[in-house]
């Protein structure tokens, strides 16, 4: 489906607040705001059960009009699948003028350093993926729960803040192309007893050698399958960016499986790439989207120095959680 809307623009606010009382001050106007509004469908507020419990008694009535979700039921897969859910929720709610006010609250106990990065890189990028699109957002984050970095990175990502006073540009905010250059760095060298094979032409190989090797390694014939796709959509960008040879490079240990697709050719200069999704014209990088959509992590880079190629590293779970 293709989301977007030319001509519009979204609102990308933070709602940064150290307290139960500071977080109904910013929340219940904002939620008012979207009720009120006579184009727009009841707004969404999503947060952890206690949280929803204070905004529904402060707003008294009017919690008739949201539509409430709890944070532990929304966050289930990668910052990749989160961003699914949220623009599917967009797609199927939105007025007829595409207004929505839609507010909710990350969790982040139990996010290693790597995954609260990349969650980060994600907030970057609804600034760029929301360009064209009219909603009304609000990211919500509480002092109390998350780590002053993350503060500190709500603060880069995202244009405006909201609090009691009203809204106000962020004197951090950075622009997403820049945030996403900052987290970017050398990866770590592939093990001696790296798996690899060339590539020449029929990029088809390697869908087949990455599901192979990842079945040997102990994954799930279904499961296998599908990161056999994600590594395609890899090889389908370098054929996009007439790379006619590549080499495949997979790896694993006892709980993760990576694979690394490498070319002698080309620069990656999008740091976006894979993070919009397909619209009504076939792009050579729509099939990375299913790659993030598959792998937990996927890093792109070009050759340091300036030099020719880059490479484009899957990394998942072995097996799968939950």
């Amino acid at each position: 489906m293709d989301h977007q809307q030319p001509g519009m623009c979204a609102r990308h606010h933070v709602g940064i607040h150290s307290s139960d009382e500071e977080f109904l001050a910013v929340v219940v106007p904002f939620l008012r705001e979207g009720i009120a509004a006579e184009d727009e469908p009841d707004p969404m507020a999503m947060s952890t059960a206690r949280k929803l419990g204070l905004l529904r008694d402060a707003l008294g009535p009017d919690a008739r009009h949201v539509d409430f979700h709890e944070s532990a039921h929304w966050y289930r897969g990668t910052p990749a699948n989160d961003l699914v859910v949220a623009l599917d929720y967009y797609a199927a709610h939105a007025g007829p003028t595409g207004r929505i006010h839609m507010t909710g609250e990350p969790l982040w106990d139990g996010r290693s350093a790597r995954q609260t990065t990349e969650w980060q890189r994600y907030e970057a990028l609804v600034t760029e993926l929301f360009t064209g699109f009219p909603p009304e957002l609000m990211c919500l984050y509480d002092t109390r729960t998350a780590p002053p970095a993350v503060i500190e990175a709500a603060r880069r990502t995202h244009p405006t803040e909201r609090d009691r006073q009203g809204v106000r540009p962020s004197p951090l905010y950075t622009e997403p192309a820049v945030y996403a250059a900052l987290e970017t760095g050398p990866l770590p060298a592939p093990p001696p007893d790296t798996a690899g094979v060339g590539l020449v032409g029929d990029m088809t190989a390697g869908r087949r050698f990455a599901a192979e090797q990842a079945v040997t390694r102990g994954m799930a014939a279904e499961r296998a399958e599908r990161f056999g796709e994600a590594v395609s959509g890899a090889a389908d960008y370098a054929v996009g960016q007439g790379c006619e040879q590549a080499r495949l490079l997979l790896w694993s240990t006892r709980e993760r499986i990576v694979c690394e697709l490498r070319t002698s050719r080309g620069r990656i200069t999008d740091p976006f790439l894979g993070f919009r999704p397909p619209g009504p014209e076939a792009r050579p990088e729509d099939g990375l989207w299913n790659t993030r959509q598959v792998c937990e992590f996927v890093d792109m880079r070009s050759r340091e120095s300036g030099g020719e190629g880059w490479s484009i590293r899957m990394e998942t779970a072995l097996a799968s959680v939950g």
